[in-house]
């Protein structure tokens, strides 16, 4: 479709971004990271109408197919940036962000996954579900880019070698109380659409693939908000634990995903 277009030029965008972040980072000067907060917001108005546009054309939330489902995964990862960017302060995050996304949309773009797929007919259920759940994964990608920003500054205290990077990330301090806030939001949203997807019916071996995978998730997310609650690990240990749970999402997600497409339910007939 026409409308790839709008996402190809997005994605350049963030590849524009993941550079200008990387200078951003040995810049050490306030105005670079709100530039690399500036081109991924272009970049997120580019994407979004690329969603919108396939939106329309299709009749449904664009998440009939795993091309579509990488567009809205890698979506849901840039909103929460910049909502957490912007509310937090901490538009240099950026700068890990953009990479993550430019690579995830690149993969989309070039692989022949584009394959135009029927809609269940399930109703909004089917359709909040999914926007819930991936809205839920985005906040955490947030969640693990604090913890990686925070074992970045981690290694180079331990080693008594500072370098630009070091003066240029959030303190310690306040990425702990991002990271626990978001995670607590992202675990209601992810929450939230999980218990819809009670409500849909499952009857191919495929749905049960994707629910212990889910169900994975879920619990993934339960003990980092607990663990950070009740500070049963030091945040280290939860920071990585929350970056090697996302490497594991960014790792098996497009497998999980794929069998989308082997699905039968119900309504089709």
């Amino acid at each position: 479709m026409n409308d790839r277009l709008w996402l190809v030029l997005a994605t350049l965008g963030y590849l524009a971004s993941a550079f200008w972040g990387i200078y951003a980072l040995g810049a050490r000067r306030t105005i670079a990271n709100r530039a690399t907060f500036m081109l991924i917001g272009g970049a997120f108005v580019l994407h979004t109408i690329f969603l919108h546009q396939r939106g329309e054309a299709i009749g449904h939330c664009p998440i009939t197919n795993l091309f579509e489902t990488m567009a809205f995964f890698s979506w849901s990862l840039v909103l929460t940036y910049l909502v957490v960017g912007q509310a937090y302060r901490m538009s240099i995050l950026g700068a890990f962000t953009a990479p993550v996304v430019f690579l995830i949309n690149f993969l989309a773009l070039i692989a022949p996954i584009d394959v135009p797929t029927a809609m269940p007919k399930l109703g909004w259920q089917l359709e909040l579900h999914a926007t819930l759940a991936l809205l839920g994964l985005g906040v955490l990608g947030i969640a693990a880019l604090a913890g990686l920003t925070y074992l970045i500054q981690e290694r180079q205290l331990k080693r008594r070698s500072l370098t630009s990077w070091f003066y240029s990330l959030p303190n310690v301090g306040r990425l702990e109380i991002v990271q626990q806030q978001v995670l607590v939001w992202g675990f209601a949203i992810f929450s939230a659409g999980a218990v819809l997807g009670f409500f849909i019916p499952h009857q191919h071996a495929a749905d049960w693939v994707k629910i212990a995978w889910s169900a994975a998730v879920w619990c993934l997310y339960a003990v980092l908000v607990l663990v950070l609650s009740i500070g049963g690990l030091s945040h280290k240990k939860t920071a990585l634990l929350s970056v090697a749970g996302y490497v594991f999402i960014l790792l098996t997600f497009w497998g999980i995903n794929s069998l989308s497409e082997a699905h039968v339910f119900p309504h089709e007939g």
